[in-house]
Protein backbone atom coordinates (compact mmCIF):
# COMPACT_ATOMS: atom_id res chain seq x y z
CA UNK A 1 0.00 0.00 0.00
CA UNK A 2 2.71 2.47 1.00
CA UNK A 3 4.89 1.68 -2.02
CA UNK A 4 2.01 2.15 -4.48
CA UNK A 5 0.93 5.39 -2.80
CA UNK A 6 4.50 6.72 -2.76
CA UNK A 7 4.93 5.95 -6.49
CA UNK A 8 1.60 7.53 -7.39
CA UNK A 9 2.30 10.65 -5.32
CA UNK A 10 5.73 11.04 -6.92
CA UNK A 11 4.45 10.60 -10.48
CA UNK A 12 1.60 13.06 -9.88
CA UNK A 13 3.69 15.57 -7.89
CA UNK A 14 1.05 15.26 -5.16
CA UNK A 15 3.01 16.79 -2.29
CA UNK A 16 4.22 19.73 -4.36
CA UNK A 17 0.64 20.36 -5.56
CA UNK A 18 -0.34 20.70 -1.89
CA UNK A 19 2.56 23.04 -1.22
CA UNK A 20 4.32 20.43 0.91
CA UNK A 21 8.04 19.79 0.37
CA UNK A 22 9.14 16.39 -0.91
CA UNK A 23 11.08 15.99 2.35
CA UNK A 24 7.69 15.59 4.12
CA UNK A 25 6.90 12.41 2.13
CA UNK A 26 7.51 9.90 4.95
CA UNK A 27 5.38 11.95 7.36
CA UNK A 28 2.61 12.31 4.77
CA UNK A 29 2.63 8.55 4.21
CA UNK A 30 2.35 7.90 7.96
CA UNK A 31 -0.70 10.17 8.14
CA UNK A 32 -2.20 8.62 5.00
CA UNK A 33 -1.74 5.06 6.28
CA UNK A 34 -3.51 5.99 9.52
CA UNK A 35 -6.60 7.09 7.56
CA UNK A 36 -6.95 3.92 5.48
CA UNK A 37 -10.02 1.75 5.96
CA UNK A 38 -8.22 -1.35 4.62
CA UNK A 39 -5.93 -2.23 6.20
CA UNK A 40 -7.39 -0.52 9.26
CA UNK A 41 -4.21 0.63 10.97
CA UNK A 42 -6.07 3.18 13.11
CA UNK A 43 -8.27 0.44 14.60
CA UNK A 44 -5.28 -1.68 15.60
CA UNK A 45 -3.30 1.24 17.02
CA UNK A 46 -6.25 2.76 18.92
CA UNK A 47 -7.32 -0.61 20.31
CA UNK A 48 -3.84 -1.16 21.72
CA UNK A 49 -3.56 2.41 23.04
CA UNK A 50 -6.98 2.22 24.73
CA UNK A 51 -6.62 -1.31 26.08
CA UNK A 52 -6.74 -1.60 29.88
CA UNK A 53 -3.84 -4.05 29.43
CA UNK A 54 -1.55 -1.42 27.90
CA UNK A 55 0.35 -1.19 31.20
CA UNK A 56 2.03 -4.15 32.82
CA UNK A 57 3.02 -4.75 36.39
CA UNK A 58 6.08 -2.77 37.37
CA UNK A 59 5.16 0.27 35.28
CA UNK A 60 6.10 -1.03 31.83
CA UNK A 61 3.97 -1.21 28.73
CA UNK A 62 2.46 -4.24 27.03
CA UNK A 63 4.21 -5.97 24.14
CA UNK A 64 1.36 -4.93 21.84
CA UNK A 65 1.81 -1.27 22.77
CA UNK A 66 5.60 -1.55 22.54
CA UNK A 67 5.18 -2.84 18.96
CA UNK A 68 3.06 0.23 18.07
CA UNK A 69 5.22 2.87 19.79
CA UNK A 70 7.59 3.59 16.86
CA UNK A 71 4.63 4.23 14.53
CA UNK A 72 2.74 6.24 17.18
CA UNK A 73 5.79 8.46 17.76
CA UNK A 74 6.39 8.91 14.05
CA UNK A 75 2.72 9.74 13.41
CA UNK A 76 2.74 12.20 16.31
CA UNK A 77 5.85 13.88 14.89
CA UNK A 78 4.23 13.99 11.43
CA UNK A 79 1.18 15.75 12.88
CA UNK A 80 3.38 18.19 14.81
CA UNK A 81 5.32 19.08 11.65
CA UNK A 82 2.29 19.69 9.45
CA UNK A 83 2.48 23.07 7.74
CA UNK A 84 0.45 25.63 9.67
CA UNK A 85 -2.20 25.97 6.95
CA UNK A 86 -3.23 22.33 7.58
CA UNK A 87 -3.82 22.90 11.30
CA UNK A 88 -7.36 23.81 12.32
CA UNK A 89 -7.70 26.43 15.03
CA UNK A 90 -11.19 26.65 16.42
CA UNK A 91 -14.03 24.53 17.70
CA UNK A 92 -14.22 20.86 16.86
CA UNK A 93 -16.76 18.25 17.92
CA UNK A 94 -15.96 14.81 19.21
CA UNK A 95 -18.34 11.86 19.13
CA UNK A 96 -18.33 9.64 22.20
CA UNK A 97 -19.92 6.19 21.93
CA UNK A 98 -20.59 5.75 25.63
CA UNK A 99 -22.70 7.64 28.14
CA UNK A 100 -21.74 9.53 31.32
CA UNK A 101 -22.13 8.39 34.03
CA UNK A 102 -24.96 6.04 32.95
CA UNK A 103 -27.70 5.95 30.27
CA UNK A 104 -30.21 7.19 32.86
CA UNK A 105 -28.06 10.13 34.00
CA UNK A 106 -26.26 10.91 30.72
CA UNK A 107 -24.76 14.41 31.06
CA UNK A 108 -21.74 15.08 28.83
CA UNK A 109 -21.92 18.83 29.53
CA UNK A 110 -21.30 18.17 33.23
CA UNK A 111 -18.58 15.62 32.49
CA UNK A 112 -16.71 17.65 29.85
CA UNK A 113 -16.27 21.18 31.19
CA UNK A 114 -15.91 24.03 28.68
CA UNK A 115 -12.28 25.07 28.32
CA UNK A 116 -10.94 21.97 30.08
CA UNK A 117 -8.06 20.03 28.61
CA UNK A 118 -8.97 16.41 27.98
CA UNK A 119 -6.29 13.81 27.34
CA UNK A 120 -7.31 10.73 25.39
CA UNK A 121 -5.25 7.56 25.42
CA UNK A 122 -5.71 7.10 21.69
CA UNK A 123 -6.09 9.27 18.62
CA UNK A 124 -9.62 10.62 18.22
CA UNK A 125 -11.58 11.76 15.21
CA UNK A 126 -13.20 15.16 15.35
CA UNK A 127 -15.30 17.28 13.04
CA UNK A 128 -15.92 20.97 12.56
CA UNK A 129 -19.53 20.04 11.73
CA UNK A 130 -21.68 19.46 14.83
CA UNK A 131 -24.27 17.55 12.76
CA UNK A 132 -21.81 14.67 12.45
CA UNK A 133 -22.42 14.00 16.14
CA UNK A 134 -26.04 13.05 15.47
CA UNK A 135 -25.08 10.12 13.25
CA UNK A 136 -25.52 6.83 15.15
CA UNK A 137 -22.37 5.23 13.73
CA UNK A 138 -20.30 8.18 14.93
CA UNK A 139 -21.70 8.75 18.40
CA UNK A 140 -23.53 5.57 19.24
CA UNK A 141 -26.06 5.88 22.08
CA UNK A 142 -28.35 8.87 21.98
CA UNK A 143 -29.49 10.03 25.42
CA UNK A 144 -33.17 10.56 26.10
Amino acid sequence: VVGMTRSQWRSEGKLRSLGVPDSFEEFALAIHVYTLQEPSIYEVVNKVMFSPDRRVQGGGISEALRACVPYIRFLDEALRRLPERFIHVGRVYRGVKWVFPSPERHDPVAYFKAGATILWYEFKSTSTNSEVMSRPYFCGHQAG
